[in-house]
């Protein structure tokens, strides 16, 4: 008898960690290819928010299953999957209502890049009406360009980072928006010359990337999540992921 409520009693437990919010979660991240942020190399998603998102969910103990998948896909899927995450992500007024948002991860500054015959013809971000501007569906510079006085007819929407790239490259595109080290990779990445597109003014200063949670996410996965990255700050080992892909 003592032996079947010994049984008894370790079924119990068993259930119980099952069941517990402190147990091991999963939780599936999806992004877009935005290098070095978040890119396919060797058949794995890896790049610098990446890495700093796969360091946080290892410590916070959750499994972390990555996907790469065309932007406007990821966004769609995360505001509509409980416990999935979209990244890297601008935390920006239009969008402060449809995640949870967990950081911030890294700093946002965003350039615009002209192609060199015409930069001497903009002065300001009202003259961009007057060339071809490659942007990805749904990213965050397409809003903050037309509320700037950019028309919607002056910009061209692609589904990837490679597709605004291979246009820019053949002459079709005028005007890239990208953060800087963003710029340098497109640039190495896709041997296009240093010169060929030139950095004009800022679009956008002072914003943050971060990671976005759908809305109704487990509200323990969330503290973890905020927990364990603010732990990475504080370690100093956010600059060292960053560092490992800018010397590159």
């Amino acid at each position: 008898m003592k032996s079947f409520f010994k049984h008894i009693a370790c079924v119990f437990a068993f259930l119980i960690l099952q069941i517990s919010p402190t147990s091991a979660q999963t939780i599936k991240a999806y992004t877009e290819e935005w290098p070095p942020y978040n890119f396919l190399q060797d058949g794995e998603v890896t790049g610098i928010t990446t890495e700093i998102l796969r360091a946080t969910c290892a410590n916070a103990k959750i499994q972390c299953e990555f996907q790469l998948v065309p932007w406007i896909r990821a966004y769609k899927t995360v505001q509509e999957t409980p416990n999935t995450l979209i990244y890297t992500i601008a935390r920006v007024p239009s969008r402060e209502q449809q995640f949870i948002w967990i950081g911030p991860v890294l700093p946002r500054t965003t350039w615009i890049y002209v192609r060199k015959e015409v930069a001497d013809k903009v002065h300001q971000i009202k003259d961009l009406a007057k060339f071809r501007i490659g942007l990805i569906r749904a990213e965050a510079s397409v809003s903050e360009l037309t509320q700037a006085g950019v028309p919607e007819s002056a910009i061209r929407i692609f589904n990837s980072n490679t597709d605004v790239m291979r246009t820019a490259k053949i002459g079709h595109l005028d005007v890239l928006i990208n953060t800087e080290i963003g710029m340098a990779m497109n640039q190495k990445n896709f041997d296009l010359p240093a010169d060929s597109f030139v950095r004009l003014m800022k679009l956008y200063d002072g914003g943050a990337l971060y990671f976005g949670l759908h809305l109704h996410s487990d509200p323990e996965l969330v503290e973890r999540l905020q927990a364990s990255l603010d732990k990475l700050k504080r370690e100093a080992k956010i600059q060292v992921i960053v560092h490992q892909y800018t010397r590159m």
